[in-house]
């Protein structure tokens, strides 16, 4: 975009008259110019092929929302695929499935459902459980060594003006 100075109406030249019109950048020649009322692009923006995003999704929620027969034991009873897939996840994580464990504490976590609601105390158990004596031994006296290393740390870092003599 070119600037033009205040007062100075534009394809005027120095002289005032009409007839000097100057052509250069940003000022074509009178016969090139858009007429009033016309568009400078009369065929429009070239539309962008449809997303499929959109169809995938809607064909998913379908999918999802379709019936199927599960069995358990004798019995038979009618789900959703949706349903029948979240047990069929749980069922191999609950076998030890390494990649449905991921894939459900990812699923749970999107989802916002607690893992672990009510299993606190088997949680504790099985840590208490998880550490001999020489292992609970140890891990004392890990942390009494880095307490103390911290606390030196903190000590040397303190500003001396703050110690009173």
């Amino acid at each position: 975009m070119t600037r033009r100075r205040p007062g100075k109406p534009p394809g005027l030249n120095t002289e005032g008259s009409q007839d000097d019109y100057r052509i250069g950048p940003g000022r074509p020649p009178k016969e090139f110019q858009f007429k009033p009322g016309q568009s400078g692009n009369p065929k429009g923006a070239k539309r962008k092929p449809p997303s499929i995003a959109a169809d995938l999704r809607a064909q998913l929620e379908r999918a999802l929302r379709g019936k199927v027969k599960l069995r358990q034991g004798s019995r038979e009873k009618i789900v959703t695929c949706a349903a029948a897939g979240i047990e069929q996840l749980v069922n191999q994580f609950a076998k030890g499935d390494r990649h449905a464990r991921r894939d459900l504490i990812v699923l749970a976590e999107k989802l916002g459902v607690n893992l672990v609601a009510g299993q606190s105390q088997a949680i504790q158990q099985a840590l208490v459980g998880a550490f001999s004596a020489s292992d609970q031994a140890l891990l004392t006296d890990y942390v009494q060594r880095h307490r103390s290393e911290r606390d030196l740390f903190e000590a040397d870092t303190s500003d001396p003006k703050d110690s009173k003599p």
